[in-house]
C-alpha cells in the first residue's frame, strides 16, 4: 500500500489523530481561544514548556516549523485521560506540527498538592499502558516498544510509553506509525510529551533529550 493510502487505510494511524481529536494539524489550527480562560496566568508559566525549535533540535530530520499556543489543545490519541488525571488545579499546552505527518504536544497539569500530583502520574501511564480509544486499521497491528523510566531526568520521575502501528503480513506495503508519551511529575506538576508520526516516529535517544528538557524546565 502506498503512503497515501495509508493516511486512508490506517483509522489508528497518523492521520487518525485529527479524526480521533488528537493533536493533527486541524485540531491545532481550530483549537479553541475561548479555552484560554481555563488557563490559570498565574499558576503555571509557559516559559516551562518546550518550544518549536527545541522540537526541531531534537528531531533534526523532520521539519517541525509550526508552534500551536491557543489554549488548551483537543484531547490526544488516547484520550483526555492520557494528559491529565482528577481535581486539575491549572493546565496548558502547546502543540508542534510539520503540518504534514508528524504532531506533538505538551500537555502541563497542576494539583492542589504532591499526592494528588502522583495519582494523576499513575492514572496517566495506566491509561497509556491500555489505551483503547482508538483501535488499528484491519490491515495493522499494534504493539508497546517503550515502557521505560527516563535516567537522567529531572523531578520525581520521568516515564516513556511508546506503542507502534505496524502492518500486517497481508499489507507489507503500508506505512508504520509511531506514538511515543513522555510522562513527567515534579512535586505538584505533570507533564506529557505526546508525538506521532508516520514510520517508527521520533528516535528514542531524540525523544529522551525532549523528555529531559521538558522536565528540567517544569516547576514544582
Amino acid at each position: 500500500m502506498t503512503g497515501g493510502r495509508f493516511r486512508l487505510a490506517v483509522v489508528a494511524g497518523v492521520a487518525a489523530l485529527a479524526v480521533a481529536g488528537g493533536v493533527g494539524a486541524a485540531g491545532l489550527r481550530n483549537a479553541d481561544a475561548a479555552t484560554e480562560q481555563a488557563v490559570s496566568a498565574t499558576a503555571l508559566s509557559r516559559s516551562s514548556m518546550l518550544t518549536v525549535g527545541e522540537v526541531k533540535k531534537a528531531d533534526a530530520r523532520r521539519d517541525w516549523i509550526r508552534q500551536v499556543d491557543r489554549g488548551i489543545l483537543p484531547k490526544t490519541y488516547c484520550g483526555p485521560a492520557s494528559t491529565e488525571g482528577k481535581k486539575v488545579s491549572a493546565r496548558m499546552a502547546r502543540g508542534f506540527t510539520d503540518e504534514m505527518d508528524a504532531y506533538g504536544a505538551q500537555y502541563v497539569s497542576q494539583y492542589a498538592n504532591a499526592a494528588t500530583a502522583r495519582a494523576a502520574y499513575n492514572s496517566i501511564i495506566a491509561t497509556l499502558k491500555s489505551c483503547t480509544y482508538s483501535k488499528p486499521a484491519p490491515t495493522h497491528a499494534r504493539k508497546i516498544t517503550e515502557n521505560r523510566v527516563v535516567k537522567g531526568a529531572s523531578g520525581d520521575l520521568t516515564q516513556v510509553i511508546r506503542w507502534y502501528d505496524y502492518p500486517k503480513p497481508n499489507d507489507p506495503g503500508s506505512e508504520a506509525g509511531g506514538f511515543p508519551y513522555a510522562v513527567t511529575l515534579k512535586g505538584r506538576n505533570v507533564s506529557v510529551l505526546a508525538f506521532s508520526e508516520m514510520g517508527p516516529g521520533v528516535p528514542a535517544p531524540n525523544f529522551d533529550k525532549l523528555a529531559r528538557q521538558a522536565a528540567a524546565k517544569i516547576g514544582r
